[in-house]
C-alpha cells in the first residue's frame, strides 16, 4: 500500500529574494516521503513573490501557486491553502524556511497514534538570536494559552503543524479568527473536537529572523485569545 499522499501548504508575503530557492528546498526535503503536492499561497505580496514562486512552479510539476488579491492575513493562507490540498495529510511550513523543511519527516513519523503533531520551538530560542524579552513572552503566551485552553500542547504558534485531513474538513469551517490567534483557535476547536495531539521539539535555521514584537501585534493576539476564551466559557467551541 502506498504512502498517505502529502499536501504541503506554505504561506508566503514579501519574500520575493528567498521563495524560488526555498521551493526547490521543500521538494528535495520530501521527495522521498512518498507522493506530495506543494501549495504556495501569496498573500498579496506588494513584491514579485509571486511570480517567483510560479517561476519555481514551472520547474516544478508538484507546487502550485495561489495567490490573494490583498494582504488577508495568514491564516486566511492556510485556510486557502488547505482547502485546496487533496492529501490524506496536511503540513503547514512557513515559506521563510526558518524551520528547515527537513524536520517534516520527523513530524510525519510521531503521527501514527495522533491526528495532529505541531512543532515547539522553544529549546531552540534559547540560544539563537531571539531576544530575551521575545523569549519570555513567547514562553508567557505557550504556558497561559495551555492553562485557560487546557491544551495537551504548550506550543501553539510555532509555523510547523501537520495534520490528518479529516482534522481540516471538521474545524476550517468553524474558525472565526484569522490574524495572529488562527493556530491557537484551530488547535483549541481541534482539543474540543476530541482529536488528539502532541508536541515535538524543531529546530530553527541558522538564519532565522528574529523580528520584533509589535504593539499592534501584541494587541491583536491578546484580544483575539480573550475573545476565544470568551467563546469557550459560552460553550461556543463545540460543534
Amino acid at each position: 500500500m502506498p504512502p498517505p499522499r502529502l499536501s504541503i501548504v506554505l504561506p508566503s508575503f514579501r519574500l520575493e529574494p528567498v521563495i524560488y530557492q526555498n521551493l526547490f528546498e521543500v521538494v528535495k526535503a520530501v521527495e522521498g516521503l512518498g507522493t506530495y503536492e506543494i501549495i504556495v499561497v501569496d498573500d498579496g505580496s506588494p513584491d514579485r513573490t509571486g511570480d517567483e514562486a510560479r517561476r519555481a512552479a514551472a520547474q516544478l510539476p508538484e507546487v502550485t501557486v495561489l495567490a490573494h488579491p490583498q494582504n488577508r492575513g495568514k491564516g486566511e493562507a492556510l485556510t486557502t491553502g488547505a482547502r485546496k490540498a487533496t492529501g490524506e495529510i496536511v503540513v503547514f511550513i512557513d515559506a521563510d524556511l526558518d524551520l528547515p523543511p527537513e524536520q517534516i519527516e520527523m513530524l510525519l513519523a510521531e503521527l501514527p497514534g495522533f491526528d495532529i503533531v505541531v512543532g515547539a520551538k522553544r529549546r531552540s530560542m534559547g540560544g539563537g538570536s531571539y531576544p530575551a524579552a521575545r523569549r519570555v513572552l513567547s514562553r508567557t503566551f505557550a504556558l497561559g494559552t495551555a492553562a485557560l485552553f487546557r491544551l495537551p500542547v504548550e506550543e501553539t504558534q510555532t509555523g510547523l503543524k501537520v495534520f490528518r485531513r479529516q482534522v481540516l474538513d471538521r474545524v476550517l469551517p468553524e474558525l472565526k479568527l484569522s490574524g495572529y490567534a488562527f493556530d491557537l483557535e484551530l488547535l483549541v476547536r481541534a482539543n474540543e473536537a476530541g482529536f488528539k495531539m502532541r508536541e515535538i521539539p524543531v529546530e530553527l535555521g541558522p538564519t532565522a529572523a528574529s523580528a520584533g514584537l509589535r504593539r499592534s501585534m501584541l494587541w491583536d493576539l491578546g484580544r483575539d485569545t480573550g475573545r476565544l476564551f470568551w467563546w469557550k466559557l459560552k460553550g461556543n467551541l463545540k460543534s
